[in-house]
């Protein structure tokens, strides 16, 4: 790990510059470890982390690759609860108990065998009805009627700007993008290799940003959706053989060039 990062946290945040080599040219890996670093650096600095706890952390981290340890990957308990109520939609958008014969999540009742109550409780056994609710609410996942009954309003939960999990969120699926580029790099069959696609274009008049977002937002749920189900029809949680985790995620951008 290149060690010139330990003037950050004295000097500056960013960007990380790593210089070449005299006897030869850059190698990729370490042109890859300068766009990384320096794009992280930028994430935090941008966030509100104090270049001086940027410049602590990297410190620690290189300390830690050095001595030949593992950096260890937190995560935090709102985090963690956020990802099993992505399970308690899941269940209440996929589940035969808990949709109608159109394949609509049923309005349920908090209590019973077949409630709300009960779906939690499948995913956070321990957790108190009353803070799941809470935090479905403000994420807009539920409504209640004014029968009792509580109607999913989405089947996703959706991150939003200032939600608390929204920044780890983000970081875990970086990691994840990173995982599949680097076992894409190492695969030598190019059909094996796992989905890794750019649509884009330089010079879109900036006027239009506004309709390519509503585009994409629209054409990207309806084939995750397709890929959704062809998920569902697939999975086998009591399989017997080896199993795997896999999934599609879907981004778009616009930056000034």
């Amino acid at each position: 790990m290149n060690t010139n990062y330990r003037k950050i946290g004295r000097r500056r945040a960013s960007p990380v510059r790593v210089r070449p080599n005299r006897k030869g040219p850059l190698p990729y890996a370490l042109i890859a470890q300068d766009q990384l670093l320096s794009g992280v650096i930028q994430f935090l600095s941008k966030v509100g982390l104090p270049k001086s706890e940027i410049g602590r952390q990297l410190r620690a981290v290189a300390d830690t690759v050095e001595a030949g340890r593992s950096v260890r990957t937190i995560q935090s308990g709102e985090y963690a609860l956020f990802l099993r109520i992505c399970g308690v939609v899941h269940d209440w958008s996929r589940s035969p108990d808990y949709t109608d014969s159109n394949g609509e999540p049923k309005a349920l009742p908090l209590r019973g065998r077949r409630s709300l109550s009960a779906l939690i409780k499948r995913r956070l056994l321990r957790e108190p009805i009353t803070r799941i609710l809470q935090r479905m609410r403000t994420r807009k996942v539920v409504r209640q009627r004014a029968d009792g009954r509580y109607v999913l309003l989405q089947r996703a939960v959706l991150v939003a700007k200032r939600d608390p999990v929204y920044l780890e969120w983000a970081a875990a699926v970086a990691t994840e993008h990173l995982k599949t580029a680097i076992e894409n790099w190492k695969e030598r069959k190019r059909e094996a290799r796992q989905l890794d696609r750019t649509a884009r274009v330089f010079n879109l008049p900036a006027g239009q940003a506004s309709k390519f977002h509503a585009f994409a937002k629209k054409r990207a749920e309806s084939w995750l959706e397709e890929i959704d189900n062809w998920l569902e029809d697939h999975d086998a949680p009591k399989a017997r053989g080896r199993c795997v985790e896999a999934g599609v995620h879907v981004y778009a951008y616009v930056k000034s060039t």
